[in-house]
């Protein structure tokens, strides 16, 4: 078996190949496995391709993938060929996300290949538990040494002062989360701070399929396509997602109900860059990733004779595992043959 960075990230075998992750649905003899429905782990947008296979996913990732990519395809919680067999895994970043054990038949060596990946227990998501492996394909977006976060929960209970403290004061907050994911747990997390509460129309779109796939979360009405339709006499709750287009909305927001507007990111560790590109006037470090430190328990929990890092920051990471005795190499460096490596 070779392991490839191309296709995102490609598994080859005699005769076929196993996709993770794929940019593409390229080929009827292969395998496809997407660990869940942030659109950097998705197939490119664009029309149905002419065929649509079998995916390994969860049926959450299924789900969401029809609303964002529009069209179908139809979930397998595992898969077995005559080269391997594949299980999914909760991978902790997102209700919808799973990591994949691909168990190699002809020698018996274990693969695990994260997708993206939290180790922390964070509201509804438990954890990803490190399994013991033989080969990692390991996530790097918090790579550096220079991301490491604090407790969920301590950040949790500071961001819920501020919140109230403005709610309080009269002020509405906007709180910014990506559609998939962060939305759903600031939901989760601040709901309840104020019975007034708005989605924009993508994040409402996301809540309503979360509630379908079983999340509880607090209900929240669309946001008014007029600004001046929304309360002006009591404050309340925006759940918002972020993006460049977004950023003269907020603006206007701003000047006509003096809301406040609060960011969360790995990206907030350095808090008045964060601010200044996001709008935020306040901003605490919840990601739905792994932080460094974590990465590094992670890569030592798993115990693999090779790991091989990706995404992100993956040539720090590598360099900073070999340092830690771990035999690592950014998969960017190109093709893999397992056998170099037993």
């Amino acid at each position: 078996m070779q392991i490839f960075s191309k296709n995102r990230i490609t598994l080859q075998f005699p005769g076929a190949n196993l996709h993770l992750d794929p940019k593409l649905f390229n080929s009827k003899e292969d395998q496809f496995f997407i660990s869940h429905a942030h659109y950097d782990h998705l197939p490119t947008k664009g029309k149905k391709p002419p065929f649509v296979p079998k995916v390994v996913c969860s049926k959450a990732t299924a789900k969401l993938f029809n609303k964002r990519i529009r069209y179908e395809i139809t979930p397998l919680e595992a898969f077995e060929t005559e080269q391997f067999s594949l299980k999914t895994i909760p991978s902790g970043h997102t209700f919808d996300s799973t990591a994949a054990e691909i168990n190699l038949k002809e020698n018996g060596l274990k693969v695990l290949y994260t997708g993206d990946i939290n180790i922390e227990d964070r509201a509804y998501l438990q954890g990803f538990r490190p399994k013991k492996c033989d080969v990692l394909l390991l996530e790097a977006t918090w790579g550096h040494k220079e991301y490491s976060f604090p407790p969920f929960m301590e950040q949790v209970e500071q961001a819920t002062n501020y919140i109230q403290t403005q709610l309080d004061h009269n002020h509405p907050v906007i709180l910014l989360g990506y559609a998939i994911g962060k939305a759903q747990l600031l939901n989760y997390c601040f709901g309840q701070l104020i019975d007034l509460r708005f989605s924009s129309k993508i994040v409402w779109e996301m809540e309503q399929i979360h509630k379908e796939l079983g999340l509880s979360l607090h209900p929240t009405k669309k946001l008014p396509t007029v600004i001046d339709d929304l309360p002006k006499t009591s404050p309340w709750l925006l759940f918002q997602a972020p993006s460049p287009y977004n950023s003269n909305f907020i603006q206007k927001l701003k000047k006509k109900t003096n809301c406040r507007v609060v960011g969360f990111s790995g990206w907030a560790k350095d808090l008045e860059s964060f601010k200044h590109r996001s709008g935020a006037d306040a901003a605490f470090m919840i990601s739905d990733h792994s932080d460094y430190n974590k990465l590094l328990e992670l890569a030592k929990a798993c115990s693999p004779e090779k790991i091989f890092t990706i995404f992100g920051n993956a040539k720090k990471l590598a360099k900073d595992l070999q340092k830690e005795g771990l035999n690592a190499l950014p998969l960017s460096s190109g093709q893999a043959t397992l056998e170099n490596y037993f």
